[in-house]
């Protein structure tokens, strides 16, 4: 039970610095280039955000039934589903014309960094708990 505690306090650190990130980011845009840049970067984020939200729901929903596990290609079915669900949702956000390809790679980018950056926080934390 210990471990479940301490991997939700891991994903809740996550979702607050990609949300932290994603102001930061999208303020950053509107700043510094224009708001049409700054939207993009936030449409990215979005896109990602519930992405990863989806991703934990299929997960939990997936683990919290030990004796009724799927099978692996039903889990792998879900998941590409939601994948190409995401490129499609890119895909017509850009093809529409609402944003242009580098605000939405910076916003689609702020997982993997709220990723890295607690990652890295985590080792930080890890080591000096050490000594």
């Amino acid at each position: 039970m210990a471990q479940t505690d301490e991997s939700d306090r891991l994903l809740q650190r996550i979702e607050m610095v990609s949300a932290i990130l994603l102001i930061t980011l999208t303020g950053g845009a509107a700043a510094w280039f224009s708001w049409n840049t700054a939207f993009g970067v936030l449409i990215g984020g979005a896109i990602v955000v519930v992405s990863f939200q989806i991703l934990k729901w299929q997960l939990r929903r997936t683990l919290q039934r030990p004796g009724k596990l799927p099978s692996r290609a039903a889990i792998f079915l879900s998941y590409y589903l939601r994948f190409l669900a995401v490129l499609f949702v890119v895909f017509l956000v850009m093809y529409l014309g609402l944003v242009k390809p580098f605000p939405i790679l910076a916003g689609l980018s702020v997982m993997v960094l709220s990723i890295v950056l607690v990652g890295v926080f985590e080792f930080f934390k890890m080591k000096k708990e050490e000594s």
